[in-house]
C-alpha cells in the first residue's frame, strides 16, 4: 500500500439513490477522479423505491470497494429460490422487486415469486451481490457491515461466520473500548441514532456519524432520517 487515496465511505443505502448522490456531491466525491475511492459497507437495496437506480449507480462507479450487507444475503436467497420468507416482507424486499420486475407478483398462498420471466435481471442482480466482499482493510481502518465474526484468528480464515457477523448490532458489541488493537473499526447496519445507548451525552435521534475510541458507525437509518452519512478519510491503498 503506497498510494494515498481519498476514501468516501457510505453504508445502508436501502434504495435511496437520490439521497446518496446528493450526499456524495456535498462531500466532494468525483467518480472520474482516480484518487477518489468509494467504499460502501453494504445494504444497497430494500425499503426505498430507487433500487434499480442504486444498482446502476454502483455498477457505473470507476473506483469502488463494495461490501456485502445482510440485505444482500436475503435478496440473493429470494432470487435464487423464487420464494419470500416472512422477514422479507418487513425488510422491504417487495419494494426492491417492484423496482426491478415490473408486473411481478407474489402468490401469498406459498410465497412464490413470479419474476415475469426476466432471468437477465435476476442474473444481473446476483452477479452484483456475488461481487461484494466481506470486509475491506487499509493501513488504519477495517470496514465491515455489522461486526467482526467471533473467535477468528485471521479475517481471511473466516467463511460462513461472515453471514452471521453481518447481522450483529454494534450497540450489543461496542463497549466504549477499541474493538481492534491497531486499526479503527468502521461499520453500518445499526443506525447511529441509537448511539446514545453507548454515549448518554449524545442527543437522541442524532443520525450523524458516531466516532469514539477506535470505532466509527455511519448508518444514518436513511429510511427514517432521509440522510446518508459520508465518512471521508485519506489512506494509503
Amino acid at each position: 500500500m503506497n498510494n494515498v487515496k481519498k476514501l468516501f465511505v457510505v453504508s445502508d443505502i436501502h434504495g435511496h439513490c437520490s439521497i446518496l448522490k446528493n450526499a456524495l456531491k456535498k462531500a466532494g466525491f468525483e467518480n472520474e477522479n482516480p484518487n477518489h475511492l468509494l467504499v460502501c459497507c453494504g445494504d444497497y437495496f430494500d425499503r426505498g423505491f430507487e433500487n434499480s437506480q442504486v444498482l446502476e449507480f454502483f455498477e457505473n462507479l470507476n473506483h469502488k470497494v463494495l461490501l456485502r450487507g445482510n440485505h444482500e444475503d436475503l435478496l440473493l436467497k429470494v432470487l435464487q429460490t423464487g420464494k419470500m420468507a416472512p422477514h422479507n416482507y418487513k425488510n422491504g424486499t417487495e419494494q426492491t422487486l417492484e423496482s426491478f420486475f415490473k408486473g411481478y407478483s407474489i402468490n401469498k398462498a406459498d410465497d412464490t415469486v413470479d419474476f415475469c420471466g426476466n432471468t437477465d435481471t435476476i442474473k444481473r442482480i446476483c452477479k452484483f451481490i456475488e461481487s461484494t466482499v466481506n470486509y475491506f482493510e487499509t493501513e488504519n481502518y477495517l470496514f465491515v457491515h455489522g461486526w467482526l465474526p467471533e473467535n477468528a484468528e485471521t479475517l481471511k480464515q473466516i467463511k460462513n461466520d461472515w453471514a452471521e457477523a453481518r447481522r450483529v448490532l454494534w450497540t450489543n458489541k461496542y463497549n466504549g473500548k477499541p474493538p481492534l488493537e491497531n486499526k479503527t473499526l468502521v461499520c453500518g447496519h445499526m443506525p447511529t441514532f441509537y448511539a446514545n445507548k453507548i454515549d448518554p451525552t449524545r442527543e437522541s435521534g442524532n443520525a450523524d456519524i458516531f466516532a469514539k475510541d477506535g470505532f466509527i458507525a455511519i448508518d444514518a437509518g436513511t429510511d427514517d432520517s432521509k440522510q446518508i452519512n459520508v465518512l471521508v478519510l485519506e489512506e494509503k491503498i
